[in-house]
């Protein structure tokens, strides 16, 4: 698709859920040197995220660096039960760190380049206490996911990219100096993820004074000072290596009178229009292929376009669409467009 890589990658361990049984999904990005340089977890625990970082930044010898070393240097799909009593820091690290995450049973996957043997990260994959083991299927199952993650890695990104609201979204309460007073769970992530393109020891995880954002003073100004008494929403946007997230801020009327007015900002997490569409396009009820030509036909892409990037002929990107618009019965590519985005799929039963 062209997306960056902290783009696609947590879309990516979204739609893993849809195929794979896991209570969450985490990636470890390696820099050229092979160390461990970056993670994205599905988790809302920020506090078990921050272990993670602690392990990547600590020198060690201790259970954090001995399980940096042994996670960085995985060369084969590895499940928990095949370092439990044969690496003892690092089943400490998984008992300490992981489990209270509610990590009982993982799988990690290196992501390695076949030819150059270039290592891109680790995927991992979390199940919850009493779900059943890894299955041979599984590991088979989540090594094809690891190439296809090493061929987007390699892929030219589209810089140009079209963004919408996006589904993960959250609140954060600030008082009028821009300090962080609360949050739900949600908003601490999105929050961690919109303050540094990468998760290290030389960032704070949850920033508590948000003024570094660039227009926000201004926006909470505009809120506290306009005029005749009329209170305005307005919008920050902010963009880093993992997309654009937009603070939708709304100045909160006080109702206990005690003169501590604060400022609500809704926090989202822009998504690709094109990864709206990938998400969508499968409750339209289509086939394997016909949801592949219907993203790229969504998308904007010309039909001989289509037909190269899926090395068939034009002919037959030509048959599936009319196929597709009888299916969904629309006539343009407009009307699909439209049935992805309003969620509503026009099928005849």
């Amino acid at each position: 698709m062209g997306l960056p890589e902290q783009i696609f990658i947590p879309a990516l361990l979204q739609e893993l859920h849809h195929e794979i049984g896991s209570l969450a999904n985490t990636f470890c990005w390696q820099d050229d040197n092979g160390k461990l340089n970056n993670i994205y977890d599905e988790s809302l625990n920020t506090t078990g995220i921050s272990h993670f970082i602690d392990a990547m930044s600590d020198s060690g010898p201790n259970k954090y660096s001995y399980t940096v070393e042994w996670v960085s240097q995985l060369d084969k799909v590895t499940t928990t039960s095949d370092f439990f009593g044969k690496c003892p820091h690092v089943a400490d690290f998984y008992k300490t760190i992981l489990r209270p995450m509610g990590y009982h049973n993982s799988c990690f996957v290196p992501v390695i380049c076949a030819d150059t043997r270039k290592r891109y990260g680790v995927l991992m994959v979390h199940r919850k206490k009493g779900e059943p083991d890894f299955s041979a299927n599984d590991l088979g199952f989540l090594s094809q996911v690891a190439n296809i993650i090493q061929i987007a890695c390699v892929q030219d990104i589209h810089l140009d990219i079209h963004m919408l609201e996006g589904w993960e979204k959250g609140v954060l309460i600030v008082d009028l100096e821009g300090i962080l007073k609360h949050s739900c769970p949600m908003g601490l992530k999105l929050l961690a993820l919109s303050s540094s393109s990468k998760f290290n020891q030389d960032n704070n995880r949850v920033p508590k004074d948000l003024r570094f954002f660039s227009g926000l003073t201004q926006l909470i100004d505009g809120l506290t000072n306009s005029k005749n008494g009329h209170k305005t929403t307005s919008t920050v946007s902010i963009m880093n290596a993992w997309g654009e997230f937009k603070l939708h801020a709304f100045l909160m009327a006080d109702l206990s009178n005690s003169n501590e007015s604060q400022i609500a900002l809704n926090i989202s997490w822009q998504e690709p229009f094109v990864l709206k569409l990938f998400h969508k396009i499968k409750t339209l009820g289509l086939t394997s292929r016909q949801e592949t030509i219907a993203l790229f036909y969504a998308a904007g892409d010309q039909l001989q376009i289509i037909a190269d990037k899926l090395n068939i002929s034009l002919h037959t990107v030509k048959e599936h669409i009319r196929n597709i618009s009888t299916r969904l019965n629309i006539k343009s590519r407009a009307e699909l467009v439209g049935i992805i985005l309003c969620e509503k799929a026009l099928i005849e039963v």
